[in-house]
């Protein structure tokens, strides 16, 4: 639910330490996934991360489908508070990412609202 497996979305919308290209980034995941010496050294170095950081990595996860169709249904005329979106996430634990604000929900309507994505929207 919180995660992707198209790696192509990855590759468009994950800013990464360097360029890949997709071949790359789908070879990276199957070393990750496969290679138990890779495997083991990136648990060990993710175990390793400093609370703050694993905090900033969380707050750049991209919004799945299931979250964009809730944010979508706020209507574009409608001027939500942050306690709309703070309610969406209470009511809808099982479908935000477990670290997403309701500052953050507000931020990607926005976006959405910009770009025309949400349901009221032509």
């Amino acid at each position: 639910l919180f995660q992707t497996n198209d790696l192509t979305s990855v590759h468009l919308g994950v800013k990464f330490s360097c360029r890949f290209n997709l071949r790359e980034i789908q070879e990276r995941w199957y070393a990750l996934l496969y290679d138990p010496i890779i495997s083991k050294l990136a648990c060990q170095a993710m175990r390793q991360l400093h609370p703050e950081a694993i905090a900033a990595i969380q707050s750049k996860v991209l919004f799945s489908k299931a979250e964009e169709q809730l944010l979508s249904k706020v209507g574009s005329s409608s001027q939500p508070t942050l306690d709309t979106f703070q309610e969406l996430l209470h009511k809808h634990p099982d479908v935000f990412y477990p670290s997403r604000t309701a500052k953050a929900l507000q931020l990607h309507w926005q976006l959405m609202k910009q770009y025309y994505l949400l349901d009221d929207q032509t």
